[in-house]
């Protein structure tokens, strides 16, 4: 069993994207519950050393500690990417394999482009079950099972912005080998690149939150109609309570275009950590 007052966050970053990881850290820091300690890991794609010092000494305000995992990024080499979706995304794929502590049980990996309003905890206890991993549905409804002709029971397809993933199964299975092989093989048919090749693999066998935990934008600034009754109601509820805002979408709230809800949230964040907008 994994322990309940220590929650394993990882995260994936190049040095471009240092300041809004440093923003998403601080955001899960001050939202944290007093007696919880938050061992942040970071995949670490080229991030400079100075970047790491200043994150250290954010982290070492707080109780929590900061990793770095130094990985070989030659298997990604070959994977489609845009400029939306660089390739450090696909790293995620590969997080149960980077965590080489046993003692890891469960880790909650999260995007770059989120902040949380709420305590990380309320969701990382949640029973999976038999299932492998718990995530939001992804808010486009873009029916990619079906575009993919995957023969899956259900055609809900999950964001992975926000996963909570059972490190042990994951590895038991290889889930990341068989994801990743699938991308390999299928590159021209992943219009949302890792994303597609996850659910591909995992279809119809990851537990599905609530849209609060990953209120992505379609949902906050209301561009999508959720199909079922439960699901309006959830996404009322997401939009009025978020608890990790996920800026999705290619305009984030450090664009001057940005119309965000929480773009202040975000701005007034990024302001306190040692990355302030210049």
């Amino acid at each position: 069993m994994f322990d309940e007052t220590e929650v394993t966050i990882i995260s994936a970053a190049n040095e471009e994207f240092v300041p809004h990881l440093a923003t998403l850290f601080l955001s899960l820091l001050q939202t944290k519950k007093r007696d919880t300690i938050l061992n942040f890991y970071v995949i670490d794609d080229h991030i400079a050393l100075v970047s790491k010092e200043k994150l250290n000494r954010m982290i070492n305000e707080y109780d929590a500690t900061i990793s770095y995992l130094q990985i070989d990024t030659v298997e990604f080499d070959d994977m489609v990417e845009s400029d939306r979706i660089p390739t450090t995304a696909y790293f995620r794929i590969a997080i149960p394999n980077f965590l080489k502590s046993t003692d890891i049980k469960r880790a909650i990996y999260l995007d770059c482009d989120i902040i949380a309003l709420q305590p990380i905890e309320d969701i990382w206890a949640v029973d999976l079950g038999d299932k492998l991993l718990a995530a939001v549905e992804d808010a486009g409804f873009h029916q990619r099972l079906d575009a993919m002709e995957i023969d899956a029971k259900s055609n809900t397809y999950f964001n992975s912005g926000v996963m909570i993933i059972d490190i042990d199964k994951w590895r038991a299975e290889k889930i990341s080998e068989q994801v990743l092989a699938f991308a390999s093989k299928n590159q021209e048919e992943l219009k949302f690149h890792d994303q597609d090749a996850l659910n591909a693999i995992l279809h119809d066998r990851w537990l599905i939150l609530h849209p609060k935990w990953n209120a992505q934008a379609y949902i906050l600034l209301d561009e999508k109609e959720h199909p079922t009754k439960i699901g309006k109601m959830e996404y009322d509820e997401a939009r009025s309570d978020p608890a990790l805002v996920h800026y999705s979408g290619h305009v984030k709230p450090w664009c001057k275009e940005s119309t965000h809800p929480y773009r202040e949230n975000y701005l007034t964040l990024r302001e306190q950590t040692p990355f302030p907008i210049e």
